[in-house]
């Protein structure tokens, strides 16, 4: 069974999309989330009932031991994002990991991934003093650029961009630098800078993993507990059990109902199929 999945906005100070009822621009739309007492809310494709990702994991409907495994994003931006890294170089259960996939991008539009030739007591004293975009390598972005961030990679985004953003359904960021910014009350934004120092990989120098071009997902470059492929063109797919299409142009049509761009879908463990005309995300739980 398929189900559509509805989205959810949240604002962010670096957000591009003004939305009805949000006095701060939304910078996210949560398209598939689970957490503790809250998850997206789903609708059957084909008769319209509606549940949701909780309600189907507790029956065994869907992957995940407490929650889903993977959290499906897109972000806007008119700013930059802080720099951040994310847990995990050690293993265990604070592990994050994310891969960007560039659905739209102005001219000029980049991202930071991973430090130039500099140890720890140096980043830091670059942190503390203002100087941290001196020391980060930039990479310029284009449409259908993919980049994954394994934990421990040091990164930012920069304005003009629309990302599909699949990601570790962890919680836990590590927020290095703000470039100096309030948030929406005012005030300073929190930073996790000696958490965030312990987080990064300094044998890799902290940096993404280029995955693809032209919206095209290389799987010998993409290693993650999660599996991503890219399907287009006008055909007919079956989606296995547990999970997630992301409808990113043009259209789906599931048993005489057409959905159209953006869209996600969702299928329980009996899986579904639908029919595509465009391009799309499938996204698996589990890793390669």
């Amino acid at each position: 069974m398929l189900y559509i999945s509805e989205p959810r906005y949240v604002p962010r100070v670096w957000g591009s999309l003004a939305a009805e009822g949000f006095e701060t621009p939304v910078g996210e739309v949560w398209w598939l989330f689970h957490e503790e007492r809250t998850s997206s809310l789903l609708r059957n494709a084909v008769d319209g009932n509606s549940t949701t990702v909780d309600d189907l994991v507790t029956a065994g409907e869907l992957p995940g031991e407490y929650v889903y495994p993977v959290l499906l994003k897109t972000l806007h931006t008119a700013d930059k994002l802080s720099l951040q890294v994310h847990p995990g170089i050690g293993g265990g259960n604070l592990r994050k990991e994310e891969t960007w996939i560039v659905l739209a991008a102005e001219t000029g539009a980049w991202m930071m991934g991973g430090l130039k030739d500099i140890d720890r007591s140096l980043f830091l004293d670059f942190l503390r003093t203002g100087r941290a975009e001196e020391i980060l390598r930039r990479i310029d972005l284009n449409m259908g650029d993919i980049y994954h961030i394994p934990p421990g990679a040091v990164h930012s985004l920069g304005p003009g961009l629309r990302i599909l953003e699949v990601q570790s359904n962890c919680d836990i960021t590590y927020r290095l630098y703000d470039w100096e910014r309030t948030g929406t009350d005012g005030k300073p934004r929190e930073l996790h800078i000696e958490k965030g120092i312990e987080a990064v990989d300094w044998s890799k120098g902290g940096r993404p993993v280029p995955a693809g071009t032209e919206g095209r997902v290389d799987r010998l470059k993409l290693k993650a507990d999660y599996r991503i492929s890219d399907i287009r063109g006008t055909l007919e797919k079956s989606i296995p059990g547990g999970a997630i299409f992301f409808v990113s142009s043009g259209s789906v049509t599931i048993q005489g109902s057409e959905v159209d761009s953006p869209a996600c879908l969702i299928a329980d463990m009996d899986g579904g199929k639908l029919a595509l005309t465009g391009e799309g995300y499938l996204i698996e739980p589990g890793g390669d």
